[in-house]
């Protein structure tokens, strides 16, 4: 216990209970691939993470110890050895070199879901049926955001897709869609598609929209490090997450102008068939971004391209982290 809870220790800065938390995760994530029926105390605090390390059988300490030498001697991150990451009720696949899902994207997303909720009115649900509404997902990665407007919005209200230029993260994101579909967690239809906005010609976006006929929502985490910023990252971060996922140029806003143009000039729709989407506040445009230095260039965009009512959101930690606008139609 004490041997791999010191190994851990170099990974957590010295934070004992850090250290001992993921020593758990490690353990429980051991005895789930071996069935191991002790398993439940452990998830229970019926027994200690010592005691059940005492016990482990040959097999399940080398398994354990494979687990600590990824994490501390290869910096291999925590949910990439665990292979899920909780999001918002769903527990989402992992897997490098995909973006890890963040809890300040899962907090904007509840919050953007408690948004959109009281939108469905029973009036609404009737105009859903013929119209349902629509939502697409830019730079969707592992697919945590556009799964789980799916699963907490009411049944058949939305459509929703996820676009990537990543490979890798789409073949991860229909990975997750299967197994929320297998566990019925799937309660609107959601469709991935490979599309990389900042090359795309504008003939390309008018042939993928002319597929979609428009959207009601345009929901984004997209990179927004900066390249002098990357540098100073967790070894975690560098050695093992897609660097495309995690830097963009421009102090780290080219992507959000690009979003800007491409959601006022193609993607939102002009006309919305929810007649409650101005009073219920509800935004045109999200945007995830990296914090204050680069609300002002954002937002000097978004007015370029005709937004107004732009609001800023900020997270658990008092750090703005989204940016929230209306198109001026």
């Amino acid at each position: 216990m004490q041997t791999f809870l010191n190994r851990l220790l170099t990974k957590t800065s010295n934070d004992l209970s850090q250290a001992q938390q993921e020593l758990k995760w490690l353990t429980i994530h051991v005895l789930q691939q071996t069935k191991n029926p002790i398993l439940n105390k452990l998830k229970t605090s019926m027994i200690s993470t010592n005691e059940i390390i005492k016990n482990l059988n040959n097999n399940e300490k080398i398994i354990l110890n494979k687990y600590v030498s990824e994490r501390v001697e290869k910096s291999k991150p925590l949910q990439y050895i665990l292979g899920t990451q909780p999001f918002c009720d769903l527990e989402i696949i992992t897997k490098p070199p995909v973006l890890i899902p963040r809890w300040e994207t899962e907090e904007w997303t509840g919050r953007l879901i408690a948004l959109l909720k009281p939108l469905f009115s029973t009036t609404a649900n009737l105009a859903s049926q013929k119209f349902p509404f629509k939502i697409i997902d830019i730079c969707t990665g592992s697919g945590c955001i556009a799964l789980s407007l799916s699963n907490a919005l009411p049944q058949n209200s939305c459509y929703i897709n996820g676009v990537d230029i990543s490979n890798d993260a789409l073949s991860l994101a229909n990975l997750n869609l299967s197994a929320m579909r297998s566990c019925k967690k799937l309660h609107n239809q959601v469709e991935f598609f490979h599309l990389d906005i900042m090359k795309s010609t504008d003939k390309q976006i008018c042939e993928f929209m002319r597929k979609s006929n428009g959207y009601d929502l345009v929901v984004s985490n997209p990179p927004y490090i900066s390249h002098d910023e990357y540098l100073t990252l967790d070894e975690d971060v560098k050695l093992w997450e897609d660097k495309l996922a995690l830097v963009a140029d421009e102090n780290g806003t080219i992507f959000h102008s690009k979003i800007a143009y491409l959601a006022a000039k193609y993607l939102l729709k002009k006309n919305s068939h929810f007649p409650n989407v101005r009073k219920n506040k509800i935004p045109d445009l999200v945007m995830e971004i990296g914090g204050s230095h680069q609300v002002s260039k954002i937002v000097e965009e978004l007015k370029k391209y005709n937004f107004k009512s732009v609001d800023i959101w900020k997270d658990g930690a008092n750090k703005d982290r989204c940016i929230v606008a209306n198109l001026n139609n």
